[in-house]
């Protein structure tokens, strides 16, 4: 699944211009959680979240003097983003952005490792969409499994195949058989997850109505390691 099968599009925005009582305006009006902000020739230059105006009412409340220290420069940033109605002052800037064609999970991990809800769409320096996380559970919930041929032996030979090829789990160390659509998991593995990583393998797999395991874990194997 890509970026442009997850995003809402058309979006709304806000130019670089207006001031922040109007992006409150508009988020509370849309109920939307952010607003890409964009510059005179539509580029986006800024995002303004609902983070970003809550933070501002929370600080707004304390008058406190800017201290005079080597972290200065970060407290009088932070003085700004609570004190001004410019909407260039108080965005996020610059922005974290993905194309169309980037996958769910690249989308994901776009999410979680710069700490962002949302992130706007952009095709040849166009803004096409908008992606929150929101928009990804809802998209997690609604790829289907993989398509399998149906009976007893096909699935057992797409649940074989999917040991194998995304756990690495060989026959004859694990082995399924499948009646009735229900899979027996029969065999040895390492460790305790590894044992759930293959009954998750098994029950991903479309036609699949239940799993039987019978792994056991080769503690023997981890005592080689004791001193």
């Amino acid at each position: 699944m890509l970026a442009k099968d997850i995003m809402t599009s058309p979006v709304t925005t806000i130019e670089e211009g207006h001031n922040v009582r109007d992006a409150v305006e508009i988020i509370n009006l849309r109920n939307i959680g952010a607003v890409p902000v964009l510059d005179a020739l539509g580029r986006v230059v800024g995002i303004v979240t609902e983070g970003d105006l809550l933070r501002r009412v929370a600080s707004s409340w304390a008058r406190h003097p800017v201290p005079h220290t080597r972290d200065r420069d970060s407290a009088l940033a932070d003085y700004i983003k609570a004190r001004s109605w410019r909407i260039e002052d108080v965005m996020t800037s610059p922005v974290i952005s993905a194309t169309s064609t980037a996958t769910a999970s690249q989308l994901a991990e776009l999410l979680q490792a710069h700490g962002v809800k949302h992130v706007p769409v952009v095709d040849a320096g166009k803004l096409v969409g908008i992606i929150s996380r929101r928009d990804l559970m809802r998209a997690l919930l609604d790829v289907p499994k993989d398509c399998t041929a149906s009976g007893d032996e096909a699935l057992q030979t797409a649940v074989q195949s999917r040991l194998e090829s995304e756990l690495g789990l060989l026959r004859p160390a694990v082995k399924a058989s499948v009646s009735g659509a229900i899979v027996t998991l029969c065999g040895e593995v390492d460790s305790e997850i590894e044992k759930d990583a293959a009954r998750v393998a098994a029950e991903s797999v479309r036609g699949i109505q239940g799993v039987v395991t019978k792994i056991t874990v080769a503690y023997h194997m981890l005592s080689r390691f004791k001193p």
